[in-house]
């Protein structure tokens, strides 16, 4: 029988992905109860090459759990000239929501995948195309290339950007503050936002709470909205950050009205910059999408996590 694939959430209101390995059913549990908003079982760095066959039914068998709990279903699997074409066939009757693809560096490498999973959704009778690409930049060649790679296939929908591995690639030394990779973040971020795909900010791999929402905050200020976890208990702060809250809704609103109030001459105490206006409009933009999507959902009788809205 074909799964039946409900409404997913949208790439840009995916605040949250959490890796989990392929054979680990207690890390795979707790990564569903930490309300993520994407789940990605790993088949690559979190597996074994010997626990690979195991763990493929069981990521497959993982997704419809995802969705039952308005999770975007995800899995990782290994470069295909390597497992990874034995790991797309077993995920696929699963119907994974993405796919994500390590250590990308060309777009034959995204074109090669795509036509793979365009011959397994038709031989097991998904809907074509509803598979996402998800690739993941890993060295310095990925980033070089990173908008050709983005743009090989309509199926890209977001991107990753590592950490561990694009240090290694690129000799840096690793810090709390994450300074050395600062440059290379806000590259990604341009090169994502002009292939139209949502991108994910590189992992924080240190249990620093205090320093992982200093990261964060640097993060949202340069426009990223995405992170990918390892880590369950990141979950909830990447959410907070990346989450107009309340009091900041109701603080643009009141930017949003005073400012335009002054555009019709009436002028109070303090003068809005547009700057400052501009800025408020986009959290209000931002927190409309979240309401619309919490109305869809509940229309829908999905249960959702993390969501404020």
């Amino acid at each position: 029988m074909t799964p039946t694939i409900p409404t997913r959430r949208p790439a840009a209101l995916r605040r949250s992905w959490m890796f989990v390995p392929g054979l680990d059913a207690e890390a795979q549990a707790a990564g569903l109860d930490s309300g993520a908003d994407a789940l990605v079982a790993d088949l690559e760095e979190f597996t074994t090459p010997a626990d690979r066959p195991a763990a493929r039914p069981r990521v497959a068998a993982l997704f419809a759990r995802c969705r039952a709990r308005g999770v975007v279903a995800a899995a990782r699997i290994n470069k295909l000239e390597e497992d990874g074409l034995e790991d797309l066939r077993g995920i696929m009757p699963g119907a994974p929501d993405a796919v994500l693809l390590p250590h990308a560096e060309s777009a034959a490498q995204i074109a090669a995948l795509d036509q793979a999973i365009s011959a397994l959704e038709a031989e097991l009778g998904l809907p074509a195309g509803s598979t996402e690409i998800v690739p993941t930049l890993e060295s310095a060649l990925g980033v070089h290339r990173a908008y050709e790679i983005l743009t090989a296939s309509p199926r890209v929908s977001a991107c990753l950007l590592a950490a561990e591995d694009l240090t290694a690639s690129l000799g840096a030394e690793r810090g709390k503050d994450g300074i050395e990779l600062h440059h290379l973040r806000a590259r990604f971020l341009v090169d994502c936002t002009a292939a139209g795909c949502l991108p994910i900010d590189c992992p924080f791999n240190y249990r620093d709470l205090p320093a992982l929402e200093a990261d964060l905050r640097w993060a949202r200020r340069l426009g990223l909205k995405s992170k990918c976890a390892t880590v369950a208990e990141q979950v909830p702060l990447i959410h907070a950050v990346f989450t107009p809250a309340p009091d900041e809704v109701a603080a643009a609103r009141d930017c949003v009205e005073r400012y335009e109030a002054q555009r019709t001459g009436r002028l109070d105490a303090e003068r809005i910059d547009p700057p400052v206006y501009n800025t408020a409009r986009r959290l209000l933009a931002r927190h409309h999408q979240f309401e619309r999507w919490a109305a869809e959902r509940r229309a829908q009788a999905v249960p959702q996590q993390g969501d404020s809205a």
